[in-house]
């Protein structure tokens, strides 16, 4: 089976680099999920999880990114992202205790912080897919 390269890049450095089976990205219009050869798109991302499957599309990595960039060519993925945590790093009740403080707050970076911390909260909860 063909692979795909992939880069998970932060602002602080190289999350993830590897050759992989497929990939999912939160796209801005809707989840994108990219396959070797797959045609060249560049999208703005929401925030949500990265998931990152093998060649035997099992699960390898998941991320949790709030907002960044993607370009996908044929054989190379890169997604620039804002922010990027694992998915076995995030703890739901840091993320409530987070919100909870948030909420008594009421400033346009307060609202988006608060958007992106309930966005944590789904993907933890979510089981759409395959983990």
């Amino acid at each position: 089976m063909a692979t795909i390269s992939f880069d998970l890049v932060s602002p602080e450095n190289l999350v993830f680099n590897d050759n992989v089976g497929s990939i999912i990205v939160p796209g801005k219009d809707g989840d994108i999920g990219i396959l070797p050869g797959h045609s060249k798109v560049m999208s703005s991302l929401r925030p949500g999880r990265v998931m990152v499957y093998n060649e035997e599309n099992n699960l390898v990595k998941s991320f949790f990114v709030s907002t960044g960039f993607v370009e996908i060519n044929p054989e190379k993925c890169i997604l620039l992202a804002e922010s990027v945590n694992e998915m076995n790093d995030l703890d739901k009740s840091t993320i409530e205790n987070e919100i909870r403080n948030l909420e008594s707050e009421n400033s346009d970076s307060v609202n988006n912080k608060l958007y992106v911390a309930r966005k944590k909260i789904e993907a933890l909860e979510s089981t759409f897919y395959k983990n």
